[in-house]
């Protein structure tokens, strides 16, 4: 069976041929058998075509059902992270002041970061601002203006506490 596009070269030649004033009892047999080709291709082509969109729509309900999995998979976890942090602040601190917890498996501690918040971006100096597609404040720089004791408007210092387990 010829390819779609070997029957649309036959096409092409047949159009070549009238194009060139060749009368058609000459091209009329090519031309019988081509659209029987071209029928049965074509109708092939949308089967599968068919059969692909068909596939298509079940891996879009497939994608959707596991990203749904995963969201509920990931809340779980931080449910029980919150969990395992709200239990390690029970714990009595250690003598350093630090509430840790050893098991034979695992060692759970506190670790604390801080971070820079925008509260006011229109308060921010302008070269503490990029604009890409909108304006963005440059947050590694305004860090390091804060740490180096400088005061920065529309921005506070963010203290978080992150549970390790190791």
């Amino acid at each position: 069976m010829a390819s779609i596009y070997e029957i649309a070269d036959k096409y092409r030649f047949i159009q070549q041929m009238i194009e060139e004033g060749i009368p058609p009892e000459e091209f009329a047999e090519a031309l019988q058998a081509i659209d029987g080709e071209a029928s049965e291709k074509l109708e092939a082509y949308a089967m599968v075509m068919k059969n692909i969109q068909s596939d298509v729509t079940g891996l879009k309900a497939e994608i959707k059902r596991l990203q749904e999995r995963e969201k509920s998979m990931i809340n779980n976890i931080n449910k029980m992270k919150q969990a395992m942090s709200e239990t390690l602040e029970l714990v009595e601190p250690d003598k350093d002041g630090k509430k840790r917890l050893k098991t034979s498996k695992f060692s759970f501690y506190f670790t604390e970061r801080s971070s820079v918040k925008v509260d006011d971006i229109s308060a921010l100096p302008s070269t503490m601002i990029e604009v890409v597609k909108e304006r963005k404040p440059k947050m590694d720089e305004i860090k390091q203006a804060i740490e180096a004791g400088k005061k920065v408007n529309g921005v506070s210092v963010v203290t978080n506490k992150i549970l390790n387990t190791r």
